[in-house]
């Protein structure tokens, strides 16, 4: 069996708020989370949207406002693409590995590396309420990666440093 991973559902959007209300500026941090661990991820209807604000009536018909503009559907579509076409990030692989990585702000960020065979998918998450300078240096992580969403490439054998605002993430392909 594996795990499933999510930052909202119906039932937690109906009584517990919003993933917006309960988890703030760490929603997307954590939306990256869920997609990029050791497990299968759970999209709810409206999270592309988002739903910052709205919480769903749970026993009433309640429509999502569909609306044309999805905001956050292409940071959903690189997720759940990356999460199909690399090995790495498939859940449940017994070839597939997880290391959570050595940082210099280990109490800020969560760094690690999931790989399968050549394939390396690196993610950091800044889990701290302030902006964050700080290095990599784990035998776990070497090589040039690719930001799956901005595009820009790291040399980890030139250069180690990070810098992430409050709620930023890196997803990095090998």
């Amino acid at each position: 069996s594996m795990r499933a991973w999510f930052t909202s559902n119906h039932d937690e959007n109906t009584w517990n708020g919003t993933e917006y209300e309960k988890y703030g500026d760490l929603a997307m941090p954590l939306a990256v989370f869920s997609v990029t661990w050791n497990g299968v991820p759970l999209i709810y209807n409206g999270q592309e949207l988002p739903l910052k604000t709205k919480r769903l009536e749970f026993f009433e018909k309640d429509p999502i406002p569909w609306n044309g503009k999805y905001e956050l559907a292409d940071f959903y579509k690189t997720l759940l693409t990356l999460k199909t076409n690399n090995s790495a990030l498939r859940g449940g692989d017994a070839a597939a590995s997880t290391h959570i990585l050595k940082t210099s702000a280990d109490d800020k960020v969560m760094a690690y590396v999931r790989k399968n065979g050549k394939d390396e998918v690196l993610t950091v998450l800044n889990f701290s309420r302030e902006n964050v300078s700080f290095t990599i240096d784990d035998v776990n992580v070497s090589g040039t990666f690719k930001n799956v969403f901005s595009g820009p490439v790291k040399d980890f054998s030139k250069d180690k440093s990070f810098y992430l605002p409050v709620g930023g993430y890196a997803v990095m392909e090998k």
